[in-house]
C-alpha cells in the first residue's frame, strides 16, 4: 500500500508538470498564431507533441555529450544543443500540424516557438556539468567503477 501511495503522488505531480509545461505552450503557441478546430483536437496536438518530444529530447540532450566525450567537439553545451533542441520542437509542430487538418499554425510562427523554445533549453542547460573525455582519468575510474559493478 506504501507503495501504491509513492506512485500515485509521483504520478501526481508529473501530470501536473506535464499540466504546467502544456499550459505554457499552449499559451505561447496561441499567441504565436496556433488556430483549433475544437478541443479535442488540441487535445490530440498536445498528446502527440508530448510523446514524441520526450524521447526525441533525450536523444537530443545526449548527442552533444557524447560528441563531446569522444572529443568531436568542446562543449556539450553550446549551438549544437540549442540547434538540436530548435530543431527538433520545429520540425515536430510542422509534421503535427501537416498531418492533423484540424490544427494551423505558421512556419512563422513555428520558427519563433521553436527559438523560444531552443534558447529556454539553452539558458536550462547552462549550468550541466560536462562529461568527461573518454581518454581522461575521470572516465577511466568510471570504466571501472561500472565493469566492477558487473
Amino acid at each position: 500500500m506504501k507503495k501504491f501511495k509513492t506512485i500515485v503522488i509521483c504520478a501526481f505531480i508529473v501530470a501536473i508538470l506535464l499540466l504546467g509545461f502544456v499550459l505554457f505552450e499552449f499559451v505561447l503557441l496561441r499567441l504565436l498564431g496556433l488556430q483549433y478546430q475544437s478541443f479535442g483536437a488540441l487535445a490530440t496536438f498536445f498528446v502527440i507533441y508530448l510523446f514524441l518530444e520526450v524521447p526525441l529530447s533525450l536523444i537530443t540532450d545526449n548527442l552533444p555529450k557524447a560528441l563531446k566525450t569522444v572529443g568531436i567537439i568542446k562543449s556539450s553545451r553550446g549551438w549544437l544543443s540549442f540547434l538540436l533542441d530548435m530543431g527538433i520542437a520545429y520540425i515536430l509542430i510542422r509534421t503535427i500540424d501537416y498531418f492533423m487538418a484540424t490544427i494551423t499554425i505558421s512556419w512563422q510562427g513555428t520558427l519563433i516557438f521553436a527559438l523560444i523554445s531552443g534558447l529556454i533549453s539553452l539558458k536550462l542547460k547552462e549550468n550541466d556539468t560536462e562529461p568527461p573525455m573518454i581518454d581522461s582519468k575521470e572516465f577511466q575510474e568510471l570504466d571501472k567503477k561500472i565493469n566492477s559493478n558487473n
